[in-house]
């Protein structure tokens, strides 16, 4: 019996729940859905910028000429290829520029949705 006492002096959760104003419950819905929503912006940012580093060590590595030996003039090893050289550098190159573009639209978008505005 003293546990059917202690029952009826406190509100239950399913109580609360029921008494809760839709108001409550939106509050918490929106807040859920603009966690859920902010990380995957994150995540979003973080995987074009991983795409950006991977491109800048490519980059790096395919300038990396120096000669084999100190009395070498032959750039890089001895498979170099001009053609193909340039053709690679041109296109990293390339995809850097449009992954920069993407990534300044992503900056842009978590500014205005997920930033408090002044």
């Amino acid at each position: 019996m003293a546990k059917n006492a202690a029952n009826t002096t406190g509100t239950t959760k399913f109580q609360q729940i029921v008494a809760s104003t839709g108001k409550d419950v939106l509050d918490k819905r929106a807040q859920i859905v603009f966690n859920a929503t902010k990380a995957a912006m994150q995540d979003h940012l973080t995987g074009l910028e991983r795409k950006r580093d991977a491109l800048d060590l490519d980059l790096l590595n395919l300038t990396d000429l120096s000669v084999e030996t100190n009395d070498s003039l032959r750039p890089g090893s001895k498979n170099f290829n001009a053609g193909k050289w340039v053709e690679e550098v041109c296109a990293i190159t390339k995809e850097l520029a449009l992954l920069n573009d993407d990534i300044a639209i992503a900056q842009e978008v978590n500014s205005e949705y997920f930033e408090a505005q002044s």
